[in-house]
């Protein structure tokens, strides 16, 4: 397949709608600059309204404690604001003022908050109206705003975009042998990105990963000194407090190094050294990618599979020619209702109808004989979880995960605490679908599309946690959705107007892809780095790239062209 990753471009525009995009755009790369719109500072003929648009502007720098944003304030009121915390993201901002003389003002603000960023750079989609009132006099021949103020800051949604990249921490499953992804955003006028980047991920991960990722980084760890650029290229840090740690430790930590900073696209090698010697004496010289390779956070099993389909209940491998039915019972099967194939391709598992309005659940070899794991009266599209040995699946309203243990074959059923769903959205959970990490997961609850997280208890227990609304302005018409990457999620809607979204997991809104040659409603997505594909009201079409350009319309899959089919993909 071709390399272009399916990512979201970095706006937050307003929640009311989705942004169209006539083809799936690569996220921002962050970039070591200044912003491009310089942090206003107060001027003499600036009015009332216009200053504090101009301060919400210069919230945007962090430095010093918002020492630019202060410089609009008053002595007293710059003593008495307390700039910790959140950062509210305000969009449409209206400014109506309420009282005026000569010499002060009281005025209301109004806007919509579109995001909140909070203080270690995790931001997250919001919603609703946000008003203050502002008091401002006189201060010689300049207005300055006067009075408390509300706790953190609040920043215009034009300039947040202007100020702000998007950057990748990685953090390892509790395994230490995968990383996940812990997207910030970071101020970009600072000039110590690479530094900053090891101070966060030394920090730690976000609140919401924190109960379900692990790190290489022992309690104590320190960053000591910035980190440098060498001669030749590349970058040396020193790290302190890494004390006794195992070689699998410091390799994890050395993995959450180089990919944090690969994804930044700050090249090796990377030159890691702890304590006074190096992190690993073979690695003295640096490291590079290649030395933690099986950590690469975007690789993909290699498989030939392709292109599935359901097509009249049974389950059929798309070739050049047509189809043929995959090898087994559910390729002559009248009864498959929905199927997943593992990202290696050698194991599936289908919701298959029986007499008697049951499903049954089955796993088993791809092209083989598979065995039924559970029944119910309904049973959503089953889901892989990090690997092979885990599914996923909703069986009459109880999220349940299936394991397999490799070292004996034995297998157990595990139900899945989700009462954490429902303080964010209400309805039954239609689909639910693990990323590649195994350690996110999204959810369609009443039609809308919920991030949660897998924790585990230490009696094993299994429980959806930290659950949020995905994107506010996606609503609450989604009927299926898959993820592209882990990082990644596509979602079909039952709209007429941007029926296919693509979603980050790194908080800004859901934005629409091409639409003009689909016949909603789509009913389907799947989609891998390279491709999505649907199910329209006609059959399967793809969206993806040819001769590595990004494709400008749907293209028709001719063997899959019928209603009512359903397309599957490794």
């Amino acid at each position: 397949m071709g390399a272009m990753v399916l990512t979201l471009v970095c706006v937050l525009s307003a929640c009311g709608s989705i942004p169209s995009s006539s083809s799936p755009q690569p996220i921002t790369a962050f970039e070591r600059q200044g912003p491009t719109n310089v942090v206003p500072v107060p001027q003499a003929d600036m009015d009332p309204e216009s200053l504090v648009r101009a301060f919400l502007k210069a919230t945007a720098d962090p430095e010093a404690g918002h020492s630019a944003a202060r410089e609009f304030l008053t002595t007293t009121s710059s003593e008495q604001w307390d700039d910790r915390g959140d950062m509210l993201i305000i969009d449409e901002v209206n400014i109506f003022v309420d009282q005026r003389s000569e010499d002060a003002v009281r005025l209301r603000l109004l806007g919509d908050n579109v995001g909140t960023l909070k203080s270690d750079g995790e931001l997250l989609p919001a919603t609703g109206q946000v008003e203050t009132t502002l008091s401002l006099t006189r201060v010689g021949d300049q207005w300055r705003i006067d009075g408390p103020l509300p706790n953190g800051t609040m920043i215009d949604r034009t300039q947040f975009e202007t100020a702000y990249r998007a950057a990748t921490l990685y953090f390892t499953d509790r395994s230490l042998e995968h990383l996940v992804a812990d997207p910030r955003w970071f101020y970009s006028g600072q000039d110590t990105e690479p530094t900053e980047l090891i101070t966060r991920l030394i920090a730690g991960p976000s609140a919401d990963l924190a109960d379900a990722v692990d790190s290489g980084f022992p309690n104590g760890a320190a960053l000591r000194g910035p980190v440098t650029a060498l001669s030749d290229g590349g970058v040396r840090m020193e790290l302190t407090g890494i004390g006794s740690s195992s070689t699998r430790d410091r390799t994890a930590l050395a993995a959450q190094i180089i990919w944090t900073l690969d994804a930044a696209d700050i090249g090796g090698p990377y030159v890691i050294n702890a304590d006074g010697g190096p992190l690993i004496p073979e690695r003295a010289p640096g490291w590079q990618t290649a030395d933690v390779r099986s950590f690469d956070p975007t690789s993909v099993p290699s498989t030939d599979v392709g292109l599935n389909i359901i097509r009249d209940g049974a389950l059929l491998k798309v070739t050049d020619s047509g189809t043929v039915p995959v090898d087994g019972p559910l390729g002559t099967s009248t009864a498959v209702r929905s199927a997943v194939i593992s990202a290696d391709g050698e194991t599936d598992a289908a919701v298959v109808a029986r007499p008697g309005q049951r499903l049954d659940l089955v796993v088993g070899p791809y092209g083989a004989n598979p065995g039924v794991v559970t029944t119910g009266v309904s049973i959503t599209r089953p889901s892989f979880g990090q690997n092979a040995n885990t599914i996923w699946a909703v069986v009459d309203g109880q999220p349940v995960q299936w394991m397999r243990d490799e070292a004996d074959t034995s297998e157990r059923l595990i139900p899945v605490n989700a009462d954490a769903i429902a303080t964010v959205a209400r309805g039954a959970i239609t689909e639910l679908q693990v990323a590649p990490d195994g350690v996110r997961v999204a959810l369609i609850v009443g039609g809308q599309v919920v991030f949660a997280v897998v924790t585990t208890n230490a009696d094993g227990g299994l429980s959806l946690t930290n659950p949020r609304i995905a994107a506010y302005n996606i609503g609450n018409r989604a009927v299926s959705l898959d993820w592209a990457s882990p990082t990644t999620l596509m979602v079909a809607r039952d709209a007429n107007e941007s029926p296919v979204a693509q979603l980050s997991i790194n908080g800004t809104p859901a934005v629409g892809l091409l639409s003009g040659n689909l016949s909603p409603p789509v009913s389907s997505v799947v989609a891998d780095q390279a491709t999505v594909y649907v199910g329209d009201t006609r059959g399967v079409l793809r969206l993806g790239s040819s001769n590595g350009q990004p494709d400008q319309y749907w293209t028709e899959v001719e063997p899959a062209m019928a209603p009512g089919v359903i397309p599957v993909l490794p």
